[in-house]
């Protein structure tokens, strides 16, 4: 009987002596938070990067699981956000002429692989062990939505659905983009413990995409009496808004196949701002209380 007591103790002290060790060095646990900010586009509207007059409000939803050790974690977020881009704004003279503006609405949920630097927990500042600030990168996969829209004469049209340089027309091939789209996120950011429970930090993650019609701005320009036929008059007045439409002594449309965008570039979109996230501990695996 004393045997089996002797037993039961050594194996109660070897547990929490590793439970012990084991929260000293790293403990599992979840990260819930947000990234407040906005988003900022790159592409047809604004490729010499302007960042004043196109970045948006947008934020993100985290979720993060810390699972391995202080410098891997994984996480899940939900982010959504609006920008607006013109030609107006631009310093090229071919760009204000062409007069083309846009706001997009853009929604995304993401699953990333995050790095630390340094080996980091919130609350965490054990020397030789865990740091409470550090760098880090992160990338992973997501699918998001997005929503070009114009306006005129004081209403906003969804240019998807507007074709306005022939897409799905029944003289050009060209395919009008799907609203649901795979993006590749690459990002940094830094980040610190504020106290035990709660993180601090700024945070930087582009999307690498696979179109260019973000900002509905891509190729040629189309034959507006098609546009005229197939979409309507919105839509073939959204096709081209450029300062200099005149038409020859043949009547032939002068920007009818000229170049209205680059698609050898496709277009991108990041999130940036600052990250307040909270820790969750993970209480499963501890000793029982005797």
């Amino acid at each position: 009987m004393k045997v089996k007591k002797l037993i039961v103790l050594l194996f109660i002290s070897q547990c929490c002596h590793i439970n012990v060790l084991g929260q000293s060095k790293f403990l599992k646990h979840t990260e819930v938070g947000v990234l407040l900010g906005g988003i900022h586009y790159a592409g047809d509207l604004n490729e010499r990067f302007n960042i004043i007059h196109n970045i948006g409000p947008g934020g993100s939803l985290l979720v993060q699981r810390n699972s391995v050790n202080a410098r891997w974690g994984w996480r899940n977020t939900f982010s959504a956000g609006r920008f607006s881009a013109a030609d107006k704004f631009s310093k090229d003279a071919y760009s204000q002429i062409r007069n083309l503006s846009v706001r997009t609405f853009v929604a995304e949920v993401s699953s990333q692989l995050v790095f630390n630097f340094l080996p980091y927990e919130i609350g965490g500042n054990t020397p030789g062990l865990t740091f409470a600030f550090t760098p880090y990168i992160f990338t992973g996969g997501a699918f998001y939505y997005f929503s070009p829209k114009a306006e005129l004469n004081g209403s906003y049209y969804n240019l998807r659905f507007m074709d306005t340089e022939g897409q799905g027309t029944s003289i050009y091939r060209r395919k009008r983009a799907a609203a649901v789209q795979f993006a590749i996120p690459l990002g940094l950011g830094l980040k610190a413990s504020i106290n035990k429970k709660m993180g601090i930090g700024i945070e930087w993650g582009l999307r690498k995409l696979y179109t260019d019609y973000l900002d509905d701005v891509s190729m040629s320009y189309a034959y507006p009496q098609v546009i005229l036929k197939e979409r309507g008059p919105e839509a073939a007045a959204l096709s081209d808004r450029s300062l200099n439409m005149v038409f020859d002594e043949d009547e032939n449309y002068s920007n009818l196949n000229r170049q209205r965008g680059n698609s050898n570039t496709k277009d991108w979109y990041s999130f940036v701002g600052v990250t307040l996230v909270w820790r969750i501990d993970d209480n499963r695996g501890r000793c029982p209380s005797y």
